[in-house]
């Protein structure tokens, strides 16, 4: 990890625009449910009309701050991990430059392209997405727990109880997709091989008429390279529907614990609202 950092140094500057951005991003969006709160709580019973009009023109003002943040985040993060895709690329082709005849008497060389393209193209998207993702992911758990304590401690404290059976769960289908994407790149690489031997041989393969025998084996990495893609996929698609419906559930909980406590004068209306916002974050 700390030889994959010093590619960063270069560009701190946009490394911290585009982390910053996010991090405000997710702060942006958890101050909202609170605004709301406040809005609906305090603003609304007075009735003034002027003070409504001004707070939700504000709030246009704190969205459009945030599309703003939005687009940082999206292209200026993207140039981050582009620019240590391509410094990490140009890196591994004068190393590739340097091995001796042995090594490449020894490497296919569609397993070469493989690390040159493909596999760099993943790491400019974890050198980009990685740490923001894993810092606004826990500010925001963490944030929203506090926040909800400040309105109702009782309903923060059952709601987040939740919490523990989604992280087991998110673990547990990480894992497996994490094992079933390593098959995925193995024969993105093996895919990769069988190509560029393939295609660089096609005029012997022609004289010897031996296409046949070639497009079986093109047919059959092909079929294990759609099998591995499905295996992954469907590891993809239980923890994406396992997770929206523990957030789904959690709603449900939220309204009808929630409701309760709002027809029995111990949560306010605001309060109630927040919650909800909060718990679809």
């Amino acid at each position: 990890m700390k030889a994959f950092f010093q590619y960063y140094k270069p560009y701190k500057g946009l490394f911290f625009l585009d982390f910053g951005s996010a991090v405000l991003v997710g702060i942006l969006e958890l101050a909202f449910p609170l605004v709301t709160s406040i809005f609906i709580d305090q603003l609304l019973p007075t009735k003034n009309w002027s003070w409504i009009v001004i707070f939700v023109f504000l709030l246009l003002f704190i969205y459009a701050v945030e599309s703003v943040l939005k687009f940082i985040v999206t292209y200026w993060g993207h140039k981050l991990g582009t620019n240590i895709e391509r410094d990490i690329r140009n890196e591994l082709y004068e190393h590739i430059q340097k091995m001796n005849f042995g090594f490449f008497d020894n490497q296919k060389s569609g397993k070469i392209i493989g690390r040159l393209t493909n596999d760099l193209m993943d790491i400019g998207e974890v050198a980009h997405h990685g740490p923001e993702d894993v810092f606004v992911a826990i500010m925001t758990l963490v944030g929203s727990f506090i926040i909800m304590l400040t309105i109702d401690v009782k309903l923060a404290l059952i709601t987040f109880c939740v919490v523990p059976i989604i992280f087991v769960l998110t673990i547990y289908f990480n894992q497996k997709m994490s094992g079933a994407f390593k098959n995925l790149f193995s024969n993105v690489s093996r895919f990769n091989e069988l190509i560029a031997d393939n295609v660089g041989g096609m005029r012997l393969v022609q004289a010897f008429t031996n296409e046949g025998h070639e497009l079986a084996r093109f047919k059959k990495v092909n079929d294990n390279f759609r099998e591995t893609k499905l295996k992954a996929y469907s590891y993809m698609s239980w923890n994406l529907s396992i997770s929206h419906i523990a957030q789904k559930l959690t709603l449900i909980f939220v309204l009808i614990l929630g409701s309760y406590f709002v027809l029995n004068d111990s949560l306010t209306y605001g309060g109630f609202v927040a919650f909800i916002m909060i718990t679809n974050l």
